[in-house]
């Protein structure tokens, strides 16, 4: 994940926005605007899916915002994941060459809203980074937003199989999707630097927390770290592992719950905000004192009405 990411390049002055696009789909059209008229933003992707989900809707969102047409750069899982992708970045190419000259204007901190990049200059082309882990940079444009987020034909048909096939094994029983972010987490090095640790507590009082509402539910776990799940949850539950799908396969699956648990960073989060019931998420997550729990912000992180446990 995230390292600390450069200090802010460039001064920002309030907007004077420029003609639309006032929506994703023209601003994927930039319709009769010269090359020379529109205001390009630009982002450069990095890391993993959920990361890069966030640096799309983020982006998206302040393009939305400050009527600039957004360019996207380099991304290794969006083209193939997401439905609309590949037309809401048409112009990526016509304008990338724009990115190379455009000023840098970076969050000061991975996970906490920097409110300054809803404010550049107007006359200016810029490219934002880094990693734009917070909602509340697309807050304003959630519809847009979600519209964006809808997963590939591909994707959704594996998912709403697997889906299908669960509802009709317990077709009286509340579904509760689990996403357990561990893998690389809980390796020493990440531990210092103050990546949140997925706890059995915390397992035990989300699980408890659906079942006492849901006496009949059945848990449906994803994680990259089965094995430990399998070792872990506690006994006791009625528990359905997902394997052998792709991440954005599993990510549609634990989505489309009726409720869901999210342990902690990008990949869980958006399995809660894709989620249409209650999301229960972990209290404590930040480490206070350690390099990461610095660029963490709970209230520019949380999605509101989640239920912290």
């Amino acid at each position: 994940m995230p390292q600390p990411p450069p200090p802010p390049q460039t001064p920002h002055s309030p907007p004077q926005p420029t003609p639309p696009p006032s929506s994703l789909e023209t601003s994927s059209q930039v319709a009769h605007s010269s090359d020379n008229t529109t205001r390009v933003l630009c982002h450069r992707f990095a890391a993993r899916l959920g990361n890069e989900l966030f640096q799309y809707a983020s982006t998206l969102g302040l393009a939305l915002t400050l009527n600039r047409t957004p360019v996207f750069l380099g991304s290794h899982h969006l083209p193939n994941v997401l439905k609309t992708f590949n037309q809401i970045s048409a112009n990526s190419s016509r304008f990338a060459s724009r990115c190379q000259k455009a000023k840098g204007a970076n969050e000061v901190s991975c996970c906490k809203f920097d409110e300054r990049l809803t404010r550049l200059d107007p006359s200016q082309d810029f490219t934002v980074g880094t990693y734009l882990v917070s909602y509340k940079y697309f807050e304003h444009h959630e519809p847009e937003i979600r519209k964006a987020l809808i997963f590939t034909d591909k994707i959704r048909n594996e998912s709403s199989h697997v889906v299908q096939e669960l509802r009709q094994k317990h077709n009286t029983s509340t579904l509760i999707g689990v996403h357990v972010r561990r893998g690389d987490m809980a390796n020493e090095h990440n531990i210092k630097l103050g990546y949140p640790q997925v706890s059995l507590d915390y397992l035990n009082r989300s699980m408890a927390f659906f079942r006492s509402r849901y006496p009949d539910c059945v848990f449906v776990v994803g994680s990259n770290s089965l094995q430990w799940c399998k070792d872990n949850v506690p006994s006791g539950y009625h528990v359905h592992y997902l394997t052998g799908h792709s991440p954005a396969v599993d990510m549609s699956i634990l989505s489309s719950m009726d409720h869901t648990i999210i342990t902690f960073w990008s990949f869980s989060w958006w399995v809660g905000f894709l989620n249409a019931g209650t999301t229960v998420h972990m209290k404590d997550f930040i480490v206070n004192g350690t390099q990461i729990g610095r660029q963490l912000d709970g209230s520019s992180f949380t999605y509101p009405g989640w239920i912290p446990l």
